[in-house]
Order: C-alpha cells, then structure tokens, then sequence
C-alpha cells in the first residue's frame, strides 16, 4: 500500500494519517469485535505507534474489559460514535479498525483469529493463517505473510 494511508470517521469530524507501513491485517471473530462492528467479524490493522497520527478531531476513549491484566482502550468519534481503533497498553502498535481507511478496496487480510467465535456459516480460505483464539506467536506469522503479501504487489 502506498503512504501515507489516511482515513477517519463516518461525519468526517475525525482524520487519521499512518505514515509508516502497517504491520498486518486480519479478521477478529472474538465476540467483541462482532458486537463492535455489527458483524460477523472485526477487520484490524496493526500500525505502528509512531507512524499514526490524528490530524483533525479530538478521540473519546473508553475502557474495554479484558481477560488479561493489559489495559485496553478503544477510541471512537464522539460525535458519530465510528470505532477508529483499539489500544493496548504497552504494545508498539495500536489496532487500527481498518474500514475507516479511505482506500478499502485494496484491503487482503491474511488471517483470522477468535475463530472459536466465528460464525457458523464462516468459510475460510484454505491458504489463510487461523487461530482459534489470540495468536501464539505474538502475531510473528501475521505479520510475516502480511509482509510478503505486500512486497509481491
């Protein structure tokens, strides 16, 4: 993908700007993301921490309860309510919600974690990288296709 990336909220109150490439994309079929999206699944993009900035509009954020002890916030337009991202506490990248880029029709996710939670009527490619829940590698496969994926384009 060509960068800089920009996006932001449905009403336009919110833009974002990545400057640096993301790091991979992915459906999440956890049971939040599909209350989140009003879907079957969440569509993330990992982007680095400093290679994303707002550029107009101010986020509201709240606190998502997790299993784990990690502090997670989503930050949504507070006037539109559109979801923009997830952050977790002490990671190097924020979990970008990736259909509020501009340009989606590039978009190739290369896997699917939570897919315990998936849909029943979810097929799945048989190419794609699958978890039934979080990542046991700390996204290291994701991110290494997703890679590969983008230097063959």
């Amino acid at each position: 993908m060509k960068l800089p990336l920009r996006g932001g909220c449905q009403c336009g109150a919110v833009r974002y700007e990545i400057s640096e490439n993301p790091l991979t994309l992915y459906c999440c079929h956890c049971t939040t993301c599909q209350q989140q999206s009003s879907s079957a699944f969440g569509l993330s993009m990992l982007v680095p921490r400093d290679g994303f900035k707002y550029l107009k509009g101010a986020v509201a954020a709240f606190e998502i309860p997790t299993e784990s002890k990690s502090k997670k916030l989503g930050y949504f337009c507070g006037d539109c309510g559109t979801r923009i991202a997830n952050d977790t506490a002490g990671r190097p990248a924020l979990s970008l919600k990736a259909g509020t880029l501009d340009d989606r029709a590039k978009l190739k996710p290369v896997g699917h974690i939570w897919v315990k939670s998936a849909q029943d009527w979810m097929i799945f490619h048989e190419d794609a990288l699958i978890y039934e829940g979080p990542p046991d590698d700390g996204y290291f496969a994701l991110m290494q296709r997703y890679a590969d994926q983008e230097y063959a384009s």
